[in-house]
């Protein structure tokens, strides 16, 4: 229904697809399909801020980060050593390749930028997407804001850009259902996918009161999905365990040690993602085996025969709470219209080889919070 490339990324529409959504938008950033009950907005674009080509009208945002000042203050500073500066579009842009490596700026900003000019044009693509998602009529809004491809070779400071891709979502939300909704809707569903270790999608609650029931949502879903899920889990725990304990390795062979104290002026996206590890397999582990090479490897390797282990969980891999607040989530959301939000992080592999099954799940999702 879509054509993607080797790598997952979202290019394009079939013309199947196109038989079933109108194409109400289409530009080098991201597409607009709708029809009477869903609108989709899928991510044609790079996140990476220097993957990209102005010639052809393509910038790099990522379009789940808050749109940033040019220059001066945006709350956030980054020191990697040389005292603190601001974080912001114009730095941002003015240290590259450099600050794609840490959070301070990838994890806040939507896009960097060197000119007035660049930063104006940028901004006009980002509030153009959020104008899609804030002026829908339709009943429920399926945004896939990370689905492009990345073109950005690989280099010291950022060896995978590839992993930068949320890869095979779009395929997920097209293979959505019509939902049989009920009375609280309009909604709106944040779709990802990602290869950090554990479960097999995570849903985040972004922080909103008007999730209060998801944690029983989600415990619905686990139980209704058990079979389909665990028939899928013996394959997936085979590619878990084998990518992270590559990149473990990677890192540890590159920088000599794991731990965030050593990795915090190195890599802080490295660092993050050796902590949400930690999260995870910590109990699995003795306190002395943390933030070891060895440690961290026999830990995903135990993490499989933990008892009560979900498949579904909530708020296990992003809240998305810090996200709500870059975007003011709370705010805006009842000024368009929107009953609620979530998020949804699917491991790649399951959106990859078992789509119809995560495309499920996320259908009964959105129909278990319409009931409310």
């Amino acid at each position: 229904m879509i054509i993607e490339n080797a790598a997952g990324a979202y290019l394009g529409p079939t013309p199947r697809l196109l038989s079933a959504f109108r194409l109400t938008k289409t530009d080098p950033h991201y597409d607009v399909l709708e029809n009477d009950t869903i609108r989709l907005i899928l991510g044609k674009c790079s996140r990476l801020p220097d993957d990209e080509d102005p010639t052809a009208g393509r910038f790099g945002i990522d379009f789940h980060r808050a749109l940033p000042p040019f220059t001066g203050p945006s709350g956030f500073t980054c020191d990697w050593g040389e005292g603190p500066f601001p974080v912001n579009a114009f730095n941002f842009a003015r240290f590259l390749p450099r600050t794609i490596r840490f959070r301070q700026f990838t994890a806040n900003l939507a896009f960097a930028a060197q000119t007035p000019a660049e930063y104006e044009a940028k901004r006009r693509v980002y509030e153009d997407f959020y104008r899609q998602i804030y002026g829908a009529s339709q009943p429920l809004v399926v945004a896939v804001p990370h689905s492009g491809p990345v073109y950005r070779p690989p280099d010291e400071y950022h060896p995978f850009p590839e992993s930068e891709i949320d890869a095979w979502t779009a395929r997920l939300a097209v293979r959505l259902d019509p939902p049989r909704l009920g009375k609280t809707s309009p909604l709106l569903v944040s779709l990802h996918s990602t290869d950090y270790f554990g479960v097999l999608l995570d849903i985040g609650d972004f922080g909103l009161p008007s999730n209060r029931h998801l944690a029983e949502i989600v415990e619905k879903l686990n139980t209704a999905f058990a079979e389909e899920l665990a028939a899928v889990e013996p394959a997936y725990r085979e590619h878990a365990t084998s990518y992270t304990q590559l990149r473990l390795q990677w890192k540890q062979q590159r920088w000599g040690a794991l731990t965030p104290e050593h990795l915090a002026n190195i890599s802080t996206a490295s660092r993050f993602e050796v902590m949400m590890l930690d999260r995870i397999i910590g109990d699995c582990i003795r306190p002395e085996e943390r933030f070891t090479y060895d440690g961290l490897c026999r830990g995903v390797e135990a993490y499989w025969s933990r008892g009560n282990r979900a498949r579904l969980s909530l708020n296990g891999v992003f809240s998305g709470r810090k996200t709500a607040n870059l975007l003011n989530l709370e705010e805006n959301l009842p000024q368009a219209g929107f009953q609620s939000a979530v998020q949804v992080e699917c491991s790649r592999f399951l959106a990859q080889h078992h789509p119809r099954l995560a495309a499920a799940i996320i259908g009964r999702l959105v129909e278990l919070m319409s009931e409310r």
